[in-house]
């Protein structure tokens, strides 16, 4: 059974225990290093890497938003996700024939923004992926427009 295209947005929400995200759509931290690092230029200690789920519903836009850290996203179901990286336009999905890519770099500082593909068949209502973060993730390193 390929569950993402018959569980809804909240019913994804609830059994992958997901919150709200500042910059739209779901997410929950499901890793992060218990390594540490001060990097060059940063204003102060980070994790190494970090992990999120991040679920955005089929006809959201995430905010345009950066982080200090390079950010690697992979798919992990439902509909691709497109993703805006400045005036770069890439898909993060399971077909590479329709040009996804299953994970996109997300260099450190570029602005981004995502929303799911919807014109890819029968698409579920919704697309998960997951994001790591290196050095990891803290709100003081995000910016949104």
């Amino acid at each position: 059974m390929d569950a993402s295209r018959e569980m809804d947005v909240a019913t994804a929400v609830e059994r992958w225990r997901l919150a709200p995200h500042p910059e739209g759509g779901y997410f929950r931290e499901t890793y992060r290093s218990g390594l540490h690092t001060v990097p060059a230029g940063w204003p102060g200690e980070r994790a190494l890497a970090t992990a999120i789920l991040y679920l955005l519903p089929a006809g959201r836009k995430s905010a345009w938003h950066r982080v200090r850290g390079d950010e690697l996203w992979l798919w992990q179901g439902g509909a691709p996700m497109e993703l805006r990286i400045g005036d770069e336009t890439r898909h993060v999905g399971p077909d590479p024939a329709a040009g996804d890519e299953p994970q996109v770099l997300v260099p450190a500082g570029a602005w981004q923004s995502a929303t799911p593909v919807t014109w890819a068949g029968p698409a579920a209502s919704w697309s998960l992926v997951a994001c790591l973060v290196v050095p990891g993730f803290d709100f003081a390193d995000f910016e949104l427009r």
